[in-house]
């Protein structure tokens, strides 16, 4: 049945976290889950916050939308994302806030293509401001740089906007909250950070470029033993 890959690993689920020894979810069911972490990331299968961390029930809120844009803050629409931010900000008291965008992005790709669709233009649309910085940054001539540099500024402006919802903003200004702006990059497979002191991402984990390598000095070479006298 096509459904049979759900199940297997439904089975494969339970076995490790109500058969083990540990009975995670007993625990969890018993005392409820405090999360430290709240991830927004992309509705693509490839980067999910559970999959990329190897998380395990209850180690974080997940929220996904498309290319993880986070809408600018209006009091009267897009209550559900208000209402999960409150949520995890107020009542679970989560630490880091992070925003999580991805290389190879398709939400972003119909942003700067285009796309017939209707219902992802209205959204994607959002981010037209990332965009238009992007071709300011990189211009319009080589598209493949221009589609990595939108999901840097959606990123980046994300992070601007999610300070405008008020318990974001009140939570950072006690202290209580980070808010962290991340790029998984899923080609090199790295995951990078957003600084905004420095303008810039820096890589946080994955693989390393190898140092430069040094070649060898050549053997020094004996001076030639003096000649003996007659």
């Amino acid at each position: 049945m096509p459904q049979k890959k759900l199940i297997d690993g439904f089975n494969r689920f339970h076995d490790k976290y109500y058969e083990s020894g540990e009975k995670l979810m007993e625990k969890l069911a018993k005392n409820g889950a405090n999360p430290e972490f709240f991830i927004i990331n992309c509705i693509d299968p490839r980067n999910g916050a559970d999959l990329v961390f190897d998380a395990e029930p209850g180690q974080q809120f997940v929220r996904s939308q498309m290319a993880a844009i986070i809408p600018p803050y209006e009091a009267d629409k897009r209550p559900e994302i208000s209402a999960s931010l409150s949520y995890a900000i107020d009542t679970k008291k989560i630490q880091h806030l992070i925003i999580m965008g991805h290389t190879q992005c398709g939400g972003v790709a119909a942003l700067v293509d285009g796309t017939s669709d209707q219902y992802i233009k209205s959204w994607v649309k959002m981010a037209q401001q990332a965009k238009c910085t992007a071709e300011s940054n990189v211009g319009t001539t080589d598209n493949e740089a221009l589609l990595r540099e939108t999901e840097r500024q959606i990123v980046i402006m994300s992070l601007k906007n999610i300070m405008e919802y008020p318990m974001v903003k009140k939570a950072v200004q006690e202290g209580r909250l980070t808010v962290h702006g991340w790029l998984f990059d899923l080609e090199k497979g790295t995951l990078n950070e957003y600084q905004p002191d420095k303008g810039a991402f820096k890589q946080l984990s994955g693989q390393q470029q190898p140092p430069e390598q040094k070649k060898p000095a050549p053997p020094r070479r004996r001076p030639p033993p003096p000649a003996m006298a007659a």
